[in-house]
C-alpha cells in the first residue's frame, strides 16, 4: 500500500469512525453471524480488508489477501479461513454496515412534515442502480450491454416517516 492509499484510507476509517467505532461494527459482525467467537480477525478487520485494502477483492486470490491483511493489520489467517468467512453472514454484515452509514449520513436531512403522518402511514421512496461486472460473476446475469454477461442490481427502498430504510436488495442486473 502506498502512501497516498494509507492517507486515503486513514481519512475514510476517521469518517467511518464517526459514526461506528471499531467495536460496534465488531458487534454488527456478531448480531450478522459473521463472528460467533473472539477472533483475532474481527469485523473491523474483515470490512477493511473488502472495502479499503484492496480495490480488486474479486480478482486477489486469497493467498495475496490474507497477506494484505498481515501487512496492514498483522494479523495472520489462513487461506482457507479468510474463505470461511466469505458467506451469506458476511453478506448480511456488510448490507447492515451499509445501511446504517446512509442512514446516518441522510437521516434527519429531508424532514417530513408532521401533518402528512396524519394522512400517511409511510411514504416510500424506491430507487435502483444497474452495473455491469465482469463476466466471471454470471451468477448475476446482466442485460448484455457493451458486451457484459454479468450485471448487478443495487434496489433502496426507504420510508420518509420512519426515516429507516425498509429494504435494501442485491439482484442479477436483467
Amino acid at each position: 500500500m502506498n502512501m497516498h492509499q494509507k492517507q486515503e484510507l486513514s481519512l475514510f476509517a476517521e469518517e467511518l469512525y464517526q459514526y461506528m467505532s471499531p467495536a460496534t461494527l465488531n458487534q454488527l459482525a456478531i448480531e450478522s453471524g459473521g463472528m460467533k467467537r473472539k477472533r483475532k480477525c474481527h469485523g473491523h478487520h474483515f470490512l477493511s480488508l473488502c472495502v479499503w485494502l484492496n480495490q480488486q477483492i474479486a480478482t486477489t486470490s486469497l493467498t495475496q489477501l490474507c497477506s494484505q491483511l498481515e501487512t496492514s493489520t498483522g494479523i495472520l489467517l489462513s487461506p482457507e479461513g479468510l474463505n470461511r468467512r466469505f458467506n451469506s453472514a458476511s453478506v448480511t454484515f456488510f448490507r447492515t454496515v451499509f445501511t446504517t452509514l446512509l442512514q446516518a449520513k441522510i437521516g434527519g436531512v429531508s424532514k417530513i412534515s408532521h401533518f402528512l403522518s396524519s394522512y400517511f402511514e409511510r411514504i416510500l421512496v424506491l430507487d435502483s442502480t444497474t452495473f455491469q461486472v465482469t463476466d466471471r460473476f454470471t451468477t448475476y446475469p446482466g442485460a448484455g450491454g457493451c458486451s457484459h454477461t454479468a450485471g448487478v442490481k443495487i434496489q433502496l427502498e426507504y420510508d420518509l416517516l420512519s426515516e429507516k430504510f425498509s429494504d435494501v436488495e442485491i439482484e442479477p442486473g436483467k
